[in-house]
């Protein structure tokens, strides 16, 4: 059984009509019967039931024809990602990430077996990520705040744990562990994406039972964590931040509040056409993070 076999007689499934077909495919009408008689010779079954001229696919050719064509467009999508496979050395990822420990680990991995690739990374605030995904500057988007709209794929995945750090000096430092209850008269220093309409940091004080006393928000966590270092205030410290081995003059204390943590995802275009190395670096960093969420839970 050859490939141009398969290709021939769907054709003459499509068009039940075997001079047609012949004129379509621009080879004799006998080459085409031979074809296809030696098809139904190799399948031990008749494929067309036959009156004269006239031919009709009968229930086996009925049957094949849907298959064949299924594996058909399988060969089709292959060489097509393959031919964007060839070209992998041209092609480069424009990403927008957050400052974590979690990102150098999986980008190392990706190169191990994409040497060639060049990532574009970016740590944006979350509404001009939007706007860059929306704009087709950027192709992925991770972000701890929801990146949604009409034309944008949103995947929820990994619940990072929310810490609270303090200075050295404060009060609660002799603490390793509290209710964040025990913090609501504390000066906060917030941070705020700037797609949210309250923050997650806020968002989880108000669910201890508190209104935080915020005395600075910004929308850089570098900046909200070196206020704090310099003992200006209190902050939600995220887990996975690579930020904490700077601040010298801090102390991170574990909260047994349940409800304090944020959920890590992934934004993209939905209707967008990806280049394969695109898609590819996407689900890399999705199964990653899965993985991590994962053994987290386990834990």
């Amino acid at each position: 059984m050859q490939l141009l076999q398969l290709q021939y007689f769907l054709s003459v499934a499509r068009t039940e009509h075997m001079s047609q077909s012949a004129l379509s495919l621009n080879i004799t009408q006998s080459s085409l019967s031979k074809t296809i008689a030696k098809l139904e010779d190799e399948l031990g079954v008749p494929l067309f039931d036959r009156k004269g001229k006239t031919i009709r696919l009968n229930k086996y050719g009925k049957y094949y024809a849907v298959e064949v064509e299924k594996a058909l467009n399988i060969l089709q999508n292959a060489h097509e990602e393959v031919l964007e496979m060839a070209d992998i050395g041209e092609d480069r990822v424009s990403i927008s990430v957050m400052s974590s420990t979690i990102l150098p680990p999986i980008l190392r991995s990706f190169y191990e077996h994409r040497p060639n690739i060049r990532i574009q990374q970016s740590i944006l605030p979350d509404s001009i990520a939007k706007e860059r995904l929306i704009s087709g500057e950027i192709e992925l988007c991770v972000s701890n705040t929801p990146i949604t709209g009409p034309t944008i794929e949103w995947l929820p995945i990994l619940k990072e744990r929310l810490d609270l750090i303090v200075p050295k000096n404060h009060r609660l430092a002799q603490f390793d562990e509290i209710d964040l209850w025990e913090a609501k008269d504390e000066q906060f220093i917030g941070y705020k994406s700037g797609l949210e309409s309250i923050s997650m940091f806020e968002k989880c004080c108000l669910q201890a039972g508190f209104t935080p006393n915020i005395i600075f928000e910004g929308t850089e966590m570098s900046i909200v964590l070196q206020l704090v270092n310099e003992g200006q205030g209190i902050t939600f410290y995220p887990q996975y931040s690579f930020l904490g081995e700077q601040l010298t003059n801090t102390k991170i204390i574990r909260l047994k509040n349940s409800h304090c943590y944020q959920t890590v995802g992934f934004a993209w275009l939905k209707n967008k056409k990806y280049s394969y190395v695109s898609k590819q670096f996407r689900q890399h960093m999705i199964q990653a993070f899965i993985d991590i969420n994962n053994k987290n839970d386990g834990n």
